[in-house]
């Protein structure tokens, strides 16, 4: 399915193959630590691209915005025509054109929560799902995560803004916030001065099958092209595995993923674009130094 995706953006690709391709990311503020991987890896991609696939210019979109609007206006590909995202969002599925490379290494379904450290004892005696299911992790409305919890019957507690969640937390409205291991590092370190008592669990490893990818606008498949070529390369020659290892090698490590109790959740809402079935850009926690 994958080489099928990716046959058919080069084609709908050839017709513009001259064209400078403009790059329109989200970057408002609230992006700017969270996605911090994904924009340099953005970044990137487009530069060694440019012998092949030909110029571009970055016209960053950074104002203030809901995770609403923003997919209105990426589907629109007016003010933004490429989208961070998790994926199994129907919208974006639909409505944009999914590069199909997990960036993440399908490290987004590996999650390691915030708390409230007052609560880490508690949290520390659960052991499997049935005991999960007594705690209630908090998600932004409209994260993809949501319909996970809950298909798993493990409980959810949603908020409208992501800031708005770490007050929730440590409010004692629920007990985890469940982070991408990617994520939750960079997060207690920008977070953590404003909220005193945040910390990460030291416990728990929620996992499912997840990642995050690109997606472009339907509107600019030359740029879609590019972007999977750029990142097939980057797999190719090393630097892909280069600059994960530089944002996460010691993230990962000072985790110790290996030795916490992993609870498995189901994830029957990955669509069929994504390459499972490569198994080269999946990182597995039990193969981990």
């Amino acid at each position: 399915m994958w080489r099928m995706v990716i046959g058919l953006l080069a084609w709908t690709a050839t017709c513009s193959a001259t064209a400078v391709d403009v790059v329109k990311p989200l970057k408002a503020e609230e992006y700017l630590v969270r996605y911090r991987y994904p924009f340099e890896l953005l970044d990137e991609v487009l530069k060694r691209t440019v012998s092949d696939w030909g110029p571009y210019v970055e016209q960053p979109y950074t104002d203030p915005i809901s995770v609403a609007r923003s997919h209105q206006e990426a589907l629109r590909g007016t003010l933004i025509n490429v989208m961070i995202s998790d994926v199994g969002q129907k919208e974006l599925d639909e409505g944009m054109i999914p590069v199909p490379f997990p960036i993440d290494k399908g490290l987004l379904g590996y999650r390691v929560a915030l708390i409230d450290g007052r609560n880490q004892q508690r949290i520390a005696a659960v052991t499997n799902i049935e005991q999960l299911r007594s705690l209630t992790v908090g998600q932004g409305s409209n994260w993809g995560d949501v319909r996970i919890y809950k298909h798993n019957r493990v409980p959810v507690d949603v908020a409208n803004t992501y800031e708005s969640l770490f007050l929730m937390l440590l409010a004692g409205r629920f007990d985890l916030f469940p982070r991408g291991v990617t994520e939750v590092t960079l997060e207690l370190a920008e977070y953590g001065r404003r909220y005193r008592g945040l910390a990460i669990d030291q416990h728990l490893l929620i996992r499912y099958p997840f990642a995050q990818c690109f997606y472009v606008s339907k509107s600019d498949p030359h740029l879609a092209a590019r972007l999977a070529a750029g990142l097939e390369q980057m797999a190719k020659d090393g630097g892909f595995d280069a600059l994960f290892n530089k944002h996460f090698g010691r993230p990962l490590r000072d985790l110790r993923l290996k030795q916490r109790v992993i609870i498995d959740l189901d994830n029957p809402f990955l669509p069929v674009w994504v390459p499972l079935d490569r198994k080269e850009l999946w990182l597995k926690v039990e193969t981990l130094k």
